[in-house]
């Protein structure tokens, strides 16, 4: 089953009724990744103007971390942690997939209604992506948070339950369907390494500690940039 298929079936978010598509979208020139486990988190860096960790030139004493938070539901969630020296920034992307089959103009909108009226966030940049058979919008946006996240106490909890404190970083291991649950990227200088871990959402038992926490951690975040509902007036 290809990838169109089981991501219209799982992460499809309804809402309000279709509407004509009418962003501009860029072409996709290069495309994504080869590797199928980054696929749509290619197209996602790509359609925010990045470029993928591994690829990232990194000076020595700088550092990044990514972490991706994949679920059943939209939109998908991207920390970007970014250190230089004593200085730690970071920020909350939000991204999702918009799957067609015949042009970008019939992909469907309701995720990006969705968004705009759950999220407080940016400008929605949209890119066309093809990988193998498959065609989808990648739509991403850098999310509005509500305060000032402590992002060197956030990078210090990310630490302790996904990046070990010493030696190498190990590579990704054989623990299932890397499109869901917790991908952490992290690079220093020119090293670089990629984990994944299964969060209480995943069809696979999550591992005690990391996974888990590591949901709870991005979806914490992920809340101060949510609206507040609204309340009729009657």
């Amino acid at each position: 089953m290809s990838r169109l298929t089981f991501a219209t079936t799982l992460l499809l978010a309804v809402s309000s009724p279709l509407i004509a598509q009418q962003a501009a979208f860029t072409a996709n020139d290069t495309g994504p990744s080869t590797d199928a486990i980054f696929e749509t988190k290619d197209a996602a860096i790509a359609t925010a103007g990045l470029v993928p960790l591994s690829k990232t030139p990194l000076k020595k004493g700088e550092r990044e971390v990514r972490i991706w938070y994949s679920g059943f539901g939209n939109p998908q969630y991207l920390v970007i942690i970014k250190q230089n020296g004593a200085n730690i920034s970071g920020r909350l992307m939000l991204w999702w997939d918009q799957y067609y089959e015949s042009t970008p103009a019939s992909a469907d909108v309701r995720v990006d209604n969705f968004v705009r009226r759950g999220y407080d966030c940016g400008p929605i940049s949209k890119r066309d992506s093809q990988f193998g058979e498959d065609r989808w919008i990648s739509s991403i946006c850098e999310a509005k948070l509500k305060g000032s996240p402590d992002w060197k106490a956030f990078l210090s909890e990310v630490e302790a339950h996904a990046l070990s404190q010493s030696g190498p970083v190990t590579p990704v291991d054989d623990q299932g369907d890397e499109n869901w649950g917790i991908t952490v990227e992290r690079k220093s200088g020119a090293n670089y390494g990629v984990s994944h871990y299964h969060t209480a959402l995943t069809l696979a038992a999550p591992e005690p500690g990391r996974g888990p926490k590591l949901q709870d951690m991005v979806g914490d975040l992920a809340a101060a940039a949510k609206r507040e509902p609204v309340v009729a007036q009657h």
